[in-house]
């Protein structure tokens, strides 16, 4: 179903959100179970540092698209969208047009952001938010400025990111040896679920006011 009120959009992320907190919820629990023993929660702790990551990419790239297309459907007037959406909405004409090698195939662009930047646009929202299977720090500050969200909130969050989450994931994927211990597994459950609901606040909060019009 399209996604044209806030209601929808929320609608849509909080079931988003709740079927990931309850996996990630069940996860904890079982790692801070007694009746595990502390082989199979070594292997727990392995896999579940991926899931965490699975969910922390999923999340974001599942809430990025639904925003987007949210604010397609506004069809807010070109020239009352803040400029990273008429970037967006321009990207792939300008890579054409700059393929070409010609001045002459601008024009288009020109006429359009000149003479008929009233009109309502579609903001393209399939395939934009691209995590790179490494969603880390760098990759979402550049998702933020595509959404045209603060980052403010997540640049205190970089080392989790970068050094904890995202590195500990790609020694699992790449069939390394990891140790992590279960308090450490503990601590970064509660930090991939502060992370997905900072973002989910942040896109919430953004929809609601309209921070994706111009001032």
């Amino acid at each position: 179903m399209a996604i044209r009120t806030t209601e929808e959009l929320i609608n849509k992320i909080d079931y988003e959100m709740s079927w990931r907190r309850k996996e990630i919820h069940d996860l904890k629990i079982i790692a801070a179970s007694s009746h595990v023993s502390t082989i199979r929660k070594k292997v727990l702790y392995r896999t579940g540092v991926a899931l965490l990551y699975a969910h922390w990419e999923g999340f974001v790239k599942c809430i990025g698209s639904y925003y987007l297309e949210f604010i397609s459907l506004q069809r807010v007037p070109l020239n009352k969208l803040k400029n990273n959406f008429v970037t967006l909405i321009y990207k792939k004409q300008i890579n054409e047009s700059f393929n070409a090698n010609k001045f002459s195939v601008f024009d288009s662009i020109t006429d359009t952001l000149i003479n008929n930047n009233t009109v309502r646009a579609r903001v393209p929202y399939k395939s934009i938010i691209k995590t790179r299977s490494n969603l880390n720090s760098k990759v979402l500050k550049e998702i933020t400025w595509c959404l045209g969200i603060d980052y403010d909130s997540f640049a205190t969050k970089e080392y989790l990111l970068d050094a904890r989450l995202v590195n500990k994931r790609n020694h699992v994927a790449h069939g390394e040896e990891l140790f992590v211990d279960e308090d450490e597994f503990i601590e970064m459950i509660d930090e991939v679920l502060n992370l997905i609901t900072i973002f989910k606040n942040e896109v919430e909060n953004s929809a609601v006011i309209g921070s994706y019009k111009r001032n």
